[in-house]
């Protein structure tokens, strides 16, 4: 079964993409006033708000990189520049991102996003270090020690292209500091909201939601063409991934906007299973359940 060209067609920006326009709207309505109204909202349904609306924000970042929702690259990344979660750069998450799509899927050396470990550098690991990524591979692990964990590799990794004379990103990480400076003036001086609210009730879930979706859509497998997943969701995951659980399609189509993917997975069903060695799941609270504190996959 296959699916007409056209869907790879850009999209005209003032006929189909009032979607994401709308949703862009909504969240960035959404942050702003629970941040301004925090100290109103009970704790677990600020938790629950925040961590939330900071994923789909980073969905919507997901979307612009991928050329959403108009034909001007930098008008879509400064829609999406508030660094929400806090510690990634946008300009690196892109570069990272495109990348990875262009990259073999799951090889630690070519893949930015892969959270595999090159069997060489797990042995050179000590005991509690791999204990760690043992249990960063289980899902509870990745939602309590994964953004955490992802944080300090990537800044670690920086301090390390420093050390090396290498200062590629320096312009980057000055701009990111600026880009805090505001979002801080924003939530201390006129929200008064205490930076570590902010950090345990929308940066640290929200970034724990988005590796929900990251959590297995790869896996390492000989042929590459099973290595990427199809999950089915539930309408409120579907919408904070924005349909990215339909990850075999993305990758087949990277370009596709969001609300047209649900379409394609039902046209290409067939044709995904076929190619990705029936590598599905009916939906997250099955994996939660499944792999909630025992790894889905090794490290190495």
């Amino acid at each position: 079964m296959t699916t007409s060209k056209v869907r790879d067609a850009k999209l005209e920006f003032a006929t189909f993409e009032w979607p994401t326009w709308l949703l862009l709207v909504i969240t960035y309505t959404a942050w702003i006033s629970i941040t301004l109204n925090w100290n109103a909202v009970p704790g677990w349904l600020l938790w629950l708000l925040g961590g939330y609306t900071v994923a789909l924000h980073s969905s919507l970042q997901h979307e612009a990189l991928h050329g959403h929702p108009t034909g001007s690259r930098r008008l879509n990344l400064a829609l999406v520049w508030p660094p929400l979660t806090l510690w990634l750069p946008l300009e690196i998450y892109v570069r990272n991102h495109l990348l990875h799509h262009r990259s073999e899927l799951t090889n630690p050396e070519l893949d930015p996003e892969s959270f595999y470990l090159g069997r060489e550098t797990w042995q050179g690991l000590s005991r509690w270090q791999q204990r760690v990524f043992l249990f960063n591979n289980s899902f509870g692990g990745r939602m309590l020690l994964g953004p955490w964990l992802a944080a300090s590799q990537f800044y670690q990794g920086e301090l390390a292209k420093l050390r090396q004379g290498n200062f590629e990103d320096v312009g980057i990480l000055l701009r990111h500091g600026l880009s805090l400076a505001v979002l801080f003036y924003w939530l201390l001086a006129i929200c008064e909201m205490p930076f570590y609210l902010y950090l345990l009730a929308f940066a640290w879930p929200g970034s724990s939601m988005m590796m929900i979706r990251s959590f297995l859509e790869h896996r390492y497998h000989p042929d590459e063409t099973q290595r990427t997943v199809l999950i089915d969701g539930c309408p409120l995951t579907r919408l904070l991934f924005l349909n990215n659980n339909y990850h075999w399609i993305h990758h087949r189509y990277p370009e596709m906007a969001w609300y047209q993917i649900p379409a394609a997975a039902r046209e290409q069903r067939q044709l995904a299973l076929a190619s990705n060695g029936n590598y599905r799941y009916p939906g997250y609270w099955g994996i939660a359940w499944r792999y909630l504190l025992k790894p889905w996959t090794h490290p190495a």
